[in-house]
């Protein structure tokens, strides 16, 4: 009975040490969060992604836009207005182009079958303000050649998100 019982703690033991070692891996890889976009598609609203306080160290981080994207995408590139918000105050506001197709017409995001995520970089070596709470906002500006409105949904724009690592 005593040898079953070590051999159990033994392999808690192991079991713990390796699940340890895999949150620690996970928790150097940094954050990330996605929005699932319906079938109507990427819209002009905001998506908008509040940084939980346990991100927000003293440490320098690099963020990173990523999109999911699948065949019904018409375009090959895309635009976004992207801005970072501390409390009240807005800290930034870009307007991004990415592109998101080679000249062949093949996706240029990883992944295999119908969808593609492409990582997107945004900002290096930030620290983020003491103001809370720290929101990104993310909304699409595509338009048609010489057509003066944007186009209103993006479809085939699956899935948007952000990653927050650590420099």
């Amino acid at each position: 009975m005593k040898k079953f019982v070590k051999n159990r703690i033994k392999e808690f033991v192991i079991l713990l040490v390796i699940s340890l070692s895999f949150t620690k891996c996970e928790q150097e890889k940094g954050y990330s969060a996605y929005q699932s976009i319906g079938e109507e598609g990427l819209g002009t609203s905001p998506i908008i992604f509040e940084i939980p306080e346990n991100v927000l160290d003293t440490l320098r981080k690099n963020i990173f836009l990523r999109l999911r994207n699948n065949n019904n995408y018409q375009y090959s590139n895309i635009f976004l207005i992207v801005s970072l918000t501390a409390g009240e105050e807005q800290i930034t506001n870009d307007t991004l182009e990415y592109l998101m197709a080679s000249p062949e017409g093949k996706w240029l995001g990883k992944g295999f079958l119908e969808v593609k995520e492409s990582k997107l970089w945004w900002k290096e070596s930030v620290i983020f303000p003491e103001e809370r709470p720290i929101k990104i906002n993310i909304s699409q500006a595509v338009r048609n050649n010489n057509v003066k409105s944007g186009v209103e949904n993006l479809k085939g724009i699956v899935s948007v998100g952000i990653s927050i690592e650590n420099e």
